[in-house]
C-alpha cells in the first residue's frame, strides 16, 4: 500500500438556497427536573403580637398589656414560635413585675382574703 490522498467529496452550498435548520439532537432517556417543594410561609402573628404588647407594657397600661402579652405568648408557644413567645413573655413578667399597682393590687387582695379569714373566725 502507498500512501495516496483520497479527497472526500466537498459539500456544496448554493448560494440562493436557505439552510435547513436542524432540529437539536437530545437523549433518548431524559429526566425531568424535580421542582422544588413548596413550603408556605407562615408570618409569626401571635409572636409578634406576644413581643408588642410586653414590650409595651414596660411603658405603659400595664395591668392591660402584660396579660395581653403573657396570653399570647402562651398561644405562641403553641404555635411553635418558641423565640417571639420568650420575648414577649419575659417582657410582660419583667412589666408586671417593676409595676407598683400591680403589686398594690395583689397586697390588697392578699390583705382582703386574709382579713375574710379573721372575719369569718371572729363571726
Amino acid at each position: 500500500m502507498t500512501n495516496e490522498i483520497i479527497e472526500l467529496p466537498k459539500y456544496e452550498v448554493t448560494p440562493g438556497a436557505a439552510a435547513a435548520p436542524v432540529a437539536p439532537v437530545l437523549p433518548a432517556i431524559t429526566l425531568a427536573p424535580v421542582p422544588p417543594a413548596v413550603v408556605r410561609w407562615e408570618p409569626p402573628v401571635l409572636g409578634c403580637l406576644a413581643a408588642v404588647f410586653g414590650i409595651a407594657a414596660l411603658f405603659k397600661a400595664t395591668l392591660i398589656l402584660a396579660p395581653l402579652g403573657l396570653g399570647f405568648a402562651v398561644a405562641a408557644i403553641f404555635a411553635r414560635q418558641f423565640s417571639w413567645a420568650a420575648v414577649g413573655g419575659i417582657a410582660s413578667l419583667v412589666a408586671l413585675l417593676i409595676s407598683p399597682l400591680f403589686w398594690t393590687l395583689l397586697g390588697l387582695a392578699w390583705l382582703i382574703e386574709r382579713l375574710s379569714r379573721v372575719w369569718g373566725w371572729i363571726t
